[in-house]
């Protein structure tokens, strides 16, 4: 594969979802073409961005996160990339650095580029998750807790 190849698209996989630390996400694969899904490399995945991330803020705060995100990790040719997202101040999306290991050792995750918010095949699920939030978390009905049981019950696949 080459930089600019032409855009194919990669199976993505929807996750059980993480309820940790106060946090709500949504986890998404990609599959890179020759990459097999590894729930360990899933699991440390996981694992690595719950450390990373801010203290868990409550639904109802607008002055802060509301706890709720999605996480997105991809079995890339070059490495295992793992961009987490999540929501604050009521319609703005935020994101922790991004995360990558080597294929020579894809459980132990470092900071990779952060200035990267995420590539082609990443940003579909991105432009889904935006979608689903607004509709469900900003539609004017229903309660902030039903709002994100909807919310974290819609996947992009």
């Amino acid at each position: 594969m080459t930089h600019l190849d032409a855009f194919r698209p990669r199976t993505v996989l929807t996750l059980d979802p993480v309820a940790r630390n106060g946090w709500h996400l949504k986890r998404y694969a990609i599959l890179a073409d020759g990459r097999d899904y590894a729930e360990d490399i899933a699991t440390a995945a996981a694992d690595a961005a719950l450390a990373r991330l801010p203290d868990a803020g409550a639904l109802e705060n607008p002055d802060g996160n509301h706890g709720v995100g999605f996480q997105i990790i991809h079995f890339a040719q070059v490495a295992v990339v793992v961009p987490t997202f999540y929501w604050q101040w009521g319609s703005v999306l935020a994101h922790s650095d991004q995360i990558r290991a080597p294929w020579s050792n894809p459980t132990r995750f470092e900071t990779g580029k952060t200035e990267v918010f995420g590539c082609i095949w990443e940003m579909e699920i991105v432009t889904f998750e935006v979608q689903a939030w607004t509709a469900t978390m900003l539609s004017g009905q229903g309660t902030p807790g039903a709002n994100r049981e909807t919310y974290l019950s819609r996947v992009a696949v």
